[in-house]
């Protein structure tokens, strides 16, 4: 298979050159957004109420099942990527693995992934991932020792768990002669020996190591997450970022991505976890009426008229900066274009 890391530049198009897209590449479907880690570095760790904190749950299966017909029916090419994960620990929710068969028997995308942080990762998940032939499995790691890992998670589970958790679905890919799903994962960069430690560890429990590169999720309250994380590390962190950071104008997601909520809430964004850049809901409308709609077509010409200070999570969002998590620069696409899908 195809390495994770390598997915993005395999058989790429320039955007700006086949925009607009008569359907997202990408569409993000949230089983949950609880997590049983509060990491440091993420909103999950914070304890003041806010949209995020209100509406955590796991997505019913009924509004699952929605959603994937909404996408059955929905003309044209399959989706480059249907992703089973959002802002939260998918397996906490326990229709997670059937999800993953609804999903597979639909055939609606070329590719099916998750992102997990694999310490809810039993035998039982494990086997199910590989029957219902999950592509990519992106894990967090968070740390390559004990102590570390329960400082940044705030979770008492054993990094030697997470491991041979692994471990295991190795094994039970191995016995069922599969290369499915890939696991790809990966720690952000320490800028120190614990990347070296966390390569070590991890080297037999995954088809793909690599370290990612840092970035903040939306600025909210006081919150420093890249401090929080990186403390008397912050200043490489920082100096890292500022040498991947463009000077684009406009965010390509809306152009790509629709990332549905547990809650039905849809939004062009899959940073957004304060809720500002919500464009529907699918108990309401269509995933393709949405995608049609006078409100996410606003929204596009919102990125590129470089007016997102009117929306309160554009305007606090630096992520879309970075050429390690955008690639695509759109930047001059004549906003007039935009009812071309239409």
């Amino acid at each position: 298979m195809i390495r994770y890391t390598e997915l993005k530049s395999t058989n790429r198009r320039k955007l700006l050159e086949i925009l607009p897209l008569r359907k997202p590449f990408t569409v993000l479907i949230e089983p949950s957004s609880l997590c049983n880690f509060r990491c440091v570095q993420c909103f999950q760790g914070l304890k003041a109420e806010s949209y995020f904190t209100r509406n955590r749950s796991n997505m019913p299966l009924r509004r699952f099942r929605k959603i994937i017909r909404q996408l059955q029916a929905w003309e044209g090419p399959k989706l480059k990527v249907l992703k089973l994960s959002l802002y939260g620990e998918p397996l906490l929710n326990p229709d997670f693995c059937e999800m993953l068969r609804i999903a597979r028997e639909a055939d609606i995308a070329e590719r099916i992934e998750t992102t997990t942080n694999a310490s809810l990762l039993t035998r039982a998940i494990a086997e199910k991932l590989v029957e219902y032939r999950l592509d990519y499995a992106r894990v967090s790691i968070y740390a390559a020792g004990q102590r570390r890992h329960e400082k940044i998670t705030g979770a008492r589970t054993g990094i030697g768990a997470i491991h041979g958790n692994l471990l295991a679905l190795q094994e039970i890919k191995k016995r069922h002669k599969s290369d499915k799903p890939f696991v790809s994962a990966k720690m952000l960069d320490t800028y120190g020996p614990e990347n070296d430690r966390f390569l070590k560890l991890y080297r037999d429990a995954a088809d793909e190591l690599y370290i990612d590169k840092p970035h903040s999720w939306i600025k909210t309250g006081g919150a420093d997450f890249m401090k929080n994380y990186y403390q008397e590390g912050l200043g490489a962190a920082v100096k890292d970022f500022n040498r991947h950071s463009t000077k684009r104008i406009a965010c390509p997601m809306p152009f790509t991505t629709m990332a549905v909520r547990s809650n039905g809430a849809v939004s062009p964004c899959c940073v957004d976890f304060i809720g500002g850049t919500n464009l529907g809901n699918v108990d309401k409308l269509s995933l393709r009426e949405i995608w049609y709609s006078d409100r996410w077509l606003e929204f596009q010409k919102m990125q590129l008229q470089d007016r997102k200070q009117e929306n309160p999570s554009c305007a606090r969002c630096d992520v879309y900066l970075s050429d390690h998590y955008t690639r695509d620069n759109i930047d001059g696409f004549p906003v007039a274009r935009l009812r071309a899908k239409r």
